[in-house]
């Protein structure tokens, strides 16, 4: 385990020293900054000072040196002696600046040129001056002179005063520093290690010296400091340590101290407590955080004090309940602090736990008892009136227990029940009750079903199902197996009307009917639910012979455009029942979305669709016709939706550009992003969609213009009011305006009147699906519909 407090001792000090070498270096560099500065400019100024003079020392011995030579040269050049005016000029030449003379007559054309190019090291100077001779110009002389040894013999004074003045920088830079260091910047050093000790608790060495200048009186005051701290802490220590209760000192997001009782209800060493982060008290870091709020929040008023009862961690990981206060040392500032006093009630709560198991639940299966279940029933009663949501009571008898009881003993008897309620428990959902009311009675609350009392009862029904599946199997009591069944009685709750008692005896007698039945099954208690259940069952079973013997046959209803051609069918399933006849879609399509066999059944009437669009593709009338095929969100939600679709195309050669899927509003909500992607993908390969019922469901703009959409259908139930209903009406008009913006067909369903046809012409719906035209029709009979009145020569005129 990590030494927080020696890690956190550590980094104060690290911290301090620190700041203290960024005090030195800063006032190191005030100090070569103030040095420096003047020994930079005074060398910049003798440095340019010098220039100067060696500028003006050039000009005044170039002057001196052109007059010196026109003087001698103006007799030689007269009498043109280049003899004389060569031995005058080689003289000159003797000094090493002098690069080139030049001697010119009076047309300024040269008579005699001497040079030492490789004199040229600076830079040049050049003067001109006549030959006059008895005040006559006898001729011209140019000297150029190179300033480059005078320039070396300046750099070389000005490295001198360089090197002095740092030098001179040098030396007061080390005297000041030497005497900083041993009168300001050490002291400070030690008084900052003693004020690390104080802060770190250690009230026992003192500073260690003495002295009469300011930094003396300081170290004076901080050592008066740590007695007048000695003595405050071992008073508190006393206090502290002699309180029946754990207290812990916080600041800065760590334990700052924390008396003995502390120490021991969590289980840690003496000191070791100090800098621990308070979370490391605290099972996990959520309940940490959960628990600062609610403190922060309480103590931010003026006295704030918070107070919980909670699970808290020991040293070793083991949990206990403790209750904590605590309180800030100023609301004002949490900065300051905060202080928390801990007691451990592990046992008071252990007592209150056996108190209430003792009164609340069995001892045997540690399920609600009886007393448990009324208070609950009572509270479910009031909620189901609240939400208009039924609620339903189970009771639950096993068959032939007594036998069971009596025969393998009282150990076997108890073994059952409990694995009996180990088995209920993992059959429901977790906010719903398993009690045992006794014996081997058990009663189960479900509660929040549905609005709906049909499909209530139906989820009330699936759950005694798994119950009897669940309690059906197999029991190893004493190394040996053993069966048992439950016989299940039902009844259904909607309001706080009737009396908890009432419903008990409901439940029971509906059992005793069970019994009554055989055994092992179930029985509503009322009579007209059992036998829709008992219906609904029958019908269940016989979808699923349907769909294997194919009882199902596709009629399509025509869609018609305004200039009377029909430009595709909607297919419709229907059942066609052996004895029943035609079912009514309404009646197994919602039995099949729940029970899941829409999805084989959907198949079918895609590959239907498939093949019926191939099959008119042989007939030049009809090889235009679209078919459309409704997709339910259990079907269309599949994860091989796209590959079942495009093999079905694939088997049965339809054209994809034939094939319209509609789909409903309602598929919006669930994933609308796996919706789109599969919409793309079939779109890619030529078939169309529809939204079907628009304006009934989930209509968000910003996934509708995302959604690769063809069409939009006006559901009937706006149709069949448009001429009477304004809203109605208003709808409508805004599903014809928003196709039309955002570029998709719209049609409507359900058109029976002509009136409603020709409102929806004017609203600029131009394609239509209704009674008005035709009804859904089986295939033989679309078939001769089509050739009667919708071949291009006997078309219905719009």
């Amino acid at each position: 385990m990590l030494d927080l407090p020696a890690i956190r001792t550590r980094w104060n000090a690290l911290r301090m020293t620190f700041q203290f070498k960024s005090l030195s270096i800063g006032i190191i560099i005030a100090m070569c900054a103030g040095l420096l500065v003047p020994a930079v400019i005074g060398i910049i100024s003798l440095n340019h000072l010098r220039q100067e003079k060696t500028n003006t020392d050039i000009e005044l011995y170039l002057n001196d040196k052109i007059a010196l030579l026109s003087n001698s040269l103006a007799l030689p050049v007269w009498n043109y002696d280049l003899n004389l005016a060569n031995k005058i000029a080689q003289a000159s030449l003797q000094d090493r600046q002098v690069v080139r003379i030049t001697i010119s007559d009076t047309k300024q054309d040269p008579i005699l040129n001497l040079e030492y190019p490789e004199r040229n090291i600076g830079t040049l100077h050049t003067a001109w001056h006549e030959l006059i001779l008895n005040g006559e110009i006898a001729g011209f002389v140019k000297v150029d002179l190179d300033d480059g040894l005078m320039k070396q013999q300046s750099q070389q004074d000005q490295s001198v005063y360089t090197y002095i003045l740092l030098g001179q920088f040098a030396l007061a830079l080390i005297l000041i520093l030497l005497a900083l260091h041993y009168r300001v910047l050490k002291p400070l050093a030690t008084l900052t290690r003693f004020s690390n000790q104080l802060a770190d608790g250690d009230f026992n060495h003192t500073v260690g010296w003495q002295r009469t200048d300011e930094i003396g009186h300081l170290a004076a005051q901080l050592d008066q400091m740590r007695r007048d701290l000695r003595a405050a802490f071992s008073e508190q220590q006393a206090i502290l340590n002699n309180v029946p209760a754990g207290v812990i000192f916080i600041r800065d997001g760590a334990i700052q101290l924390a008396n003995r009782h502390a120490e021991a209800i969590f289980g840690y060493e003496q000191g070791s407590m100090h800098g621990l982060h308070p979370n490391e008290l605290y099972l996990s870091n959520d309940q940490f955080i959960a628990i600062r709020e609610r403190a922060r929040l309480t103590m931010t008023a003026i006295l704030g004090r918070y107070a919980e009862e909670l699970r808290l961690k020991r040293f070793d990981g083991s949990a206990f309940w403790a209750r904590m206060s605590g309180c800030g040392l100023d609301p004002n500032n949490p900065q300051a602090g905060s202080i928390w006093v801990f007691e451990d009630i592990s046992e008071r709560k252990a007592a209150e736990s056996e108190i209430n198991n003792l009164a609340f639940y069995d001892p045997l299966t540690q399920l609600p008892n009886r007393r448990l279940l009324l208070d609950r029933l009572k509270h479910a009663l009031i909620s189901s009136t609240r939400s208009m949501r039924c609620g339903a009571l189970l009771f639950i008898d096993l068959d032939d227990f007594k036998t069971l009881n009596d025969t393998f003993g009282h150990d076997s008897g108890d073994c059952l029940l409990q694995q009996v309620a180990q088995r209920l428990t993992t059959c429901v959902r977790q906010d719903d009750t398993v009690a045992r009311l006794g014996g081997d009675e058990f009663v189960i609350l479900l509660e929040d079903l549905s609005i709906d009392m049909q499909e209530a009862a139906a989820l009330a029904k699936n759950v005694c199902e798994k119950i009897l599946a669940a309690l059906n199997q197999r029991y190893l009591i004493n190394k040996h197996e053993r069966y048992s069944t439950p016989s299940i009685g039902v009844t259904l709750f909607i309001n706080h009307n009737e009396s908890i008692e009432e419903l008990l005896k409901r439940a029971d007698m509906a059992m005793y009917e069970a019994k009554a039945a055989g055994r092992n099954t179930i029985r509503f208690f009322d009579q007209k639910m059992q036998d829709m259940l008992m219906n609904r069952a029958a019908m269940e079973d016989g979808l699923r012979q349907a769909i294997l013997k194919t009882e199902f046959q596709l009629y399509y209803q025509p869609q018609i455009i305004s200039t009377g051609f029909l430009t595709g069918v909607e297919a419709l399933v229907r059942w066609v029942h052996p004895q029943r006849g035609l079912v009514s879609p309404a009646e197994f399509i919602p039995l099949a979305e729940e029970s899941g066999l829409i999805l084989p059944l959907g198949h079918w009437v895609l590959q239907t669709a498939c093949e019926q669009i191939a099959s008119w593709a042989y007939n030049k009338d009809m090889a235009n016709l679209s078919i459309a095929v409704n997709v339910s969100a259990r079907q269309f939600h599949q994860a091989d939706f796209v590959d079942e679709v495009l093999s079905i195309i694939e088997q049965t050669g339809a054209n994809p550009s034939r094939l319209k899927l509609e789909l409903t509003e309602s598929m919006l909500i669930d994933d609308i992003e796996d919706i789109i992607t599969k919409m793309t993908l079939l779109k890619a390969h030529g078939v169309g969609f529809s939204l079907d019922d628009f304006g009934t469901g989930y209509s968000s703009l910003y996934y509708l213009k995302r959604l690769p959409l063809d069409q939009l259908k006006i559901d009937q139930s706006f149709v069949r009011n448009i001429l009477s209903d304004a809203n109605d009406a208003a709808i409508a008009k805004m599903v014809v305006a928003l196709g039309l913006s955002l570029n998709l067909n719209v049609i409507a369903e359900g058109v029976e009147l002509e009136a409603q046809r020709d409102y929806l012409a004017r609203l600029g719906c131009h394609a239509y699906q209704g009674y008005l035209f035709s009804k859904p029709l089986p295939l033989h009979d679309f078939e001769a519909f089509y050739n009667e009145k919708m071949r291009p020569e006997n078309k219905l005129v719009g």
